[in-house]
């Protein structure tokens, strides 16, 4: 046996199903074997692995135990020479897998290598080699030093920046992404190391790999795509913490003898101060819609009280009174002529439980997730804290001073609300992309199909679909949806040059083919390249049949 590979599965059915067929496609003409660890899946993860792929061996857990563990299970049972571990949040281009092969059997001294790993959008993932964390390259790292002088071998030691990232190198850490590991050298060091639940266990594994003499090699002649953080999802607080432990654990089994007249209490506090620092950024991250959502319903809070007391419509006022006792309502706004005697505390009550009110109906109505741009959810979620404001006051009379004022609110925090995700929308989405791109869809899977009748239902608004692209010579021809396929993968270039096209679309499982040439070889320089995401179908579920909103598509290359 070769290759043993090795996937680690939570939760993540349908990028598992699209990682598996690119490694099958990948190891074609390879003796291999092929392990997936379920740690205790509930998204029907492990069924689709028994079902789709028989070929598989499928080990399922009882519970989550973690990546280093989990893994630990299927790699007692490999009988390849080569171990080759892989997340399966990634594609791989169809070389791959020979291409580390073939370099590990030229280089006996490796006992480790790892290709180049690339974001979605195709720049590369300075993990996919680093340096040990000494107390140098983490304060380096931490103080963002390293940032600032990204190609001085000291400074910028942790992520090899000043590496060329197109030679072949000698490095100190691979990804744990994707790491071929010579079946010799584990053995000799270990299995992964448990103590480390996630992240971490990469950097220890090739840290005893070193000191046990083995090399490791960063190959960039081939290369993967990994949708990073999408194998390890979960509570942004419970992985930043996890990623500092990891930290923490390594500085303590390893660092403590190799500098030992260091004070590495000094280093875990940075580690402690570095992790709370990240988790401020992001939490600044997560807070800045609401909080310029809170700003803004404050604002119309303000001008609809200042249009209910406004002096010049008073005569407006007695108008709706007299028009409501015509109908036998009970409306008596003249009662309130002017702002209530509140006293300052009372007005922070006020102003503090209607933003409040406000902001948990934005939330309730998605608009901090998927619909964040949404114009008419932000429709919705004005009325619904509306609904819920008119309501809240039967319950404290002492506030029910006046439903004018709240209506007034209303339609000024739907102007606000509504028009600022309008003018961020257009300039997120919108600016420099006016008028129809020619557009290629490459692929012919289930995810193509959810593609095409996506773009039918919004009337073609945001791209000309030209055709499809297949996998083989044989689908020429056959409709997809209602679209043609005209032509296979290996003319692309040509269907590109032939059909004057703008915009390349590939489905995850055809971006593999992608990989095999540069992006800069496509077409003009103006070509446009993105990806359909696995979830695409989930994504646009809400949508209406004419929104003009644009496709959530993963961005490979903008153009110029």
């Amino acid at each position: 046996m070769r290759l043993s590979i090795v996937f680690l599965n939570y939760n993540t059915r349908d990028l598992t199903r699209q990682a598996l067929n690119s490694v099958l496609a990948a190891a074609e003409g390879l003796a291999v074997e092929i392990f997936v660890v379920d740690n205790a899946s509930v998204d029907g993860s492990a069924d689709m692995v028994a079902e789709e792929f028989p070929q598989v061996k499928l080990i399922c857990n009882e519970a989550n135990v973690g990546f280093a563990a989990g893994n630990n299970v299927a790699l007692r049972q490999v009988t390849g020479e080569y171990v080759l571990l892989i997340n399966t949040d990634t594609i791989v281009r169809q070389d791959a897998l020979r291409t580390m092969v073939e370099f590990l059997d030229e280089h006996p001294e490796a006992g480790a290598c790892g290709c180049k790993i690339l974001d979605p959008n195709g720049t590369l993932q300075l993990d996919s080699r680093r340096g040990f964390p000494t107390p140098l390259a983490a304060f380096c790292k931490m103080s963002g030093l390293s940032r600032f002088f990204p190609k001085h071998p000291l400074i910028a030691h942790y992520h090899m920046t000043y590496l060329d990232p197109e030679q072949t190198a000698e490095v100190e850490v691979l990804s744990g992404s994707c790491m071929m590991v010579r079946k010799a050298a584990m053995d000799q060091v270990g299995l992964l190391d448990e103590d480390y639940f996630m992240y971490g266990e990469d950097i220890d594994w090739c840290y005893r790999f070193h000191q046990a003499g083995w090399k490791s090699y960063y190959v960039p002649t081939t290369s993967i795509i990994h949708f990073r953080g999408e194998s390890g999802r979960g509570v942004p607080l419970r992985i930043l913490y996890r990623k500092s432990r990891a930290m923490s654990i390594f500085v303590n089994k390893h660092m403590a003898r190799r500098f030992r007249f260091f004070p590495l209490w000094l280093l875990q506090v940075g580690i402690a101060l570095y992790g709370t620092f990240r988790l401020l950024a992001r939490a600044g991250r997560a807070l800045a819609m609401p909080l310029i959502d809170a700003g803004l319903v404050l604002c119309g809070l303000k001008l609809g009280l200042a249009v209910r007391y406004h002096q010049e419509l008073v005569p407006f006022i007695y108008r709706i009174e007299q028009v409501g006792n015509l109908f036998g309502l009970d409306v008596q706004p003249t009662r309130w002529l002017v702002p209530p005697p509140y006293s300052d505390l009372q007005w922070a009550a006020v102003y503090g439980a209607s933003t409040l009110v406000w902001l948990l109906a934005f939330y309730a109505s998605g608009l901090y997730d998927r619909r964040r741009y949404s114009v008419a959810w932000s429709v919705v979620g004005v009325t619904l804290g509306f609904a819920c404001i008119v309501m809240l006051v039967f319950f404290f009379k002492a506030y029910n001073f006046s439903r004018l004022a709240v209506v007034a609110a209303w339609f000024c925090n739907l102007l606000l609300i509504a028009g600022w995700r309008l003018a961020a929308r257009w300039f997120l989405y919108q600016r420099g992309r006016e008028g129809q791109l020619r557009t290629l869809l490459v692929g012919t899977d289930a995810v193509a199909v959810h593609f095409v009748e996506q773009l039918e239902r919004t009337g073609m608004v945001h791209c000309d679909l030209i055709g499809v692209v297949g996998d083989g010579s044989q689908q020429r021809g056959c409709p997809l949806a209602g679209r043609p396929v005209v032509g296979h993968v290996g003319e692309l270039e040509a269907l590109v040059n032939d059909f004057a096209i703008d915009h390349l679309v590939f489905t995850p499982s055809a971006m593999a083919s992608f990989l095999e040439q540069p992006v800069q070889s496509r077409g003009a320089r103006d070509l446009r390249v993105s990806m359909v995401p696995v979830a695409f179908a989930e994504m646009v579920a809400d949508r209406g049949a004419h929104d003009s909103a644009p496709l959530p598509l993963v961005e490979i290359r903008t153009g110029s």
